[in-house]
């Protein structure tokens, strides 16, 4: 079994990527540079690396796409995170470059109790732009112009979908090479 490296300092590069993920859930559509990555994993960008292991532990589910048994191997050991078939069950779903998006509505998206209970999407992007959608809500000074090239088709339309849902629906966390940009649910969405 080959296994992979996670951060250089585990403790320090987690507290600082936690800080950075806080950022961009406040500051929407925001693109931050997380602080540390550790070395890729074969199938995932490092920036999703390191938002996996800081963010994965034995409490979650995460649902992955099909990738080298040796980054399986790593992040579960590294984060000690369970594994789900069914994205269905997950508190965190990766979604790669180039797959298409779940149906977000069949997705864990919390309750009237506890909203917070439902699921993260990591959703990787080739790179982020200023020209798809304006963005607006809680966390927004004033609207916020975005996009990313390479979302899953309809992205932004499904997106408005779980928004009509809010409090409930799912968050997501969009993931460049190095950059990341959070996506709460409560953010509202105008295309062109």
């Amino acid at each position: 079994m080959t296994m992979h490296s996670a951060f250089v300092h585990p403790v320090d590069q987690a507290q600082q990527t936690f800080r950075a993920v806080l950022s961009t859930m406040a500051e929407p559509l925001l693109p931050q540079a997380l602080p540390a990555l550790p070395p890729a994993l074969p199938g995932l960008k490092a920036a999703t690396a390191a938002l996996l292991y800081t963010l994965a532990d034995q409490d979650v589910r995460v649902w992955l796409p099909a990738l080298p048994s040796a980054s399986v191997d790593s992040l579960r050991f590294h984060t000690g995170m369970r594994l789900t078939d069914l994205p269905e069950e997950a508190d965190f779903i990766v979604i790669a470059q180039g797959m298409p998006l779940p149906d977000l509505a069949s997705l864990k998206a919390g309750s009237a109790e506890y909203p917070d209970r439902s699921a993260t999407l990591l959703i990787e992007v080739a790179s982020f732009a200023e020209d798809q959608v304006e963005g607006s809500g809680p966390g927004f000074a004033a609207p916020r112009r975005f996009g990313a090239a390479g979302l899953p088709s309809g992205f932004w339309t499904e997106w408005q979908r779980n928004h009509a849902r809010f409090p409930l629906g799912v968050d997501a966390m969009l993931i460049s090479d190095t950059h990341v940009a959070g996506l709460p649910r409560s953010a509202r969405i105008r295309e062109g």
